[in-house]
């Protein structure tokens, strides 16, 4: 019986994990992991490749020696294992997955936020530090975007939370009690 892909995924991520941070290469290793991502998302046709048994051995063997080259050990024995066990279609989701566990451990917070003007200066950075402290992270990265429809303030979802801080909700509150 196999395992599903998020379930292999997860697995494969958790053990990495786990021995990344017993050995006090969390950092490095999540610095390989993200350098491999971008080899997978730069070549989106790889993980497929590299699971064709219809392309030579030898010629799989030396894509796989190409992408274990720069990588610590710890990160050559996971793409080699992913490889033998023809798993390669799941490499970008064991990244993701390993991602999530750092994330978690480094108090790192992912979040959207939608302005109606683009922040500027150290708008942006003021609004990750303050967002941090709210939700108790380290760090809050954001993704952000302009909607001028919700006229002032800001919105801002995370975790599917949403933190609705524009003006265009404000108005609509007060137009509700007035009507009430």
């Amino acid at each position: 019986m196999s395992l599903n892909r998020t379930t292999a995924a997860k697995r494969y991520a958790k053990a990495l994990f786990e021995l990344l941070a017993e050995k006090d290469q969390l950092d490095s290793g999540y610095s390989d992991l993200q350098q491999l991502r971008r080899i997978f998302e730069d070549n989106p046709s790889l993980s497929t490749v590299l699971s064709n048994a219809s392309l030579e051995l030898d010629k799989r063997e030396a894509m796989v020696a190409d992408l274990k080259r720069d990588a610590s050990p710890y990160i050559q024995n996971l793409i080699q294992m992913v490889f033998d066990y023809d798993r390669m279609d799941i490499m970008v989701a064991i990244i993701e997955q390993f991602q999530v566990l750092y994330d978690e451990k480094q108090q790192i917070v992912y979040a959207d936020v939608t302005t109606a003007v683009a922040l500027v200066g150290n708008q942006a950075d003021v609004l990750s530090q303050t967002f941090a402290k709210r939700v108790g992270a380290k760090k809050a990265i954001l993704r952000c975007q302009v909607d001028a429809s919700i006229l002032g303030g800001a919105i801002v979802k995370s975790a599917g939370i949403v933190y609705d801080g524009s003006l265009q909700t404000r108005m609509n509150q007060l137009r509700q009690r007035l009507l009430a």
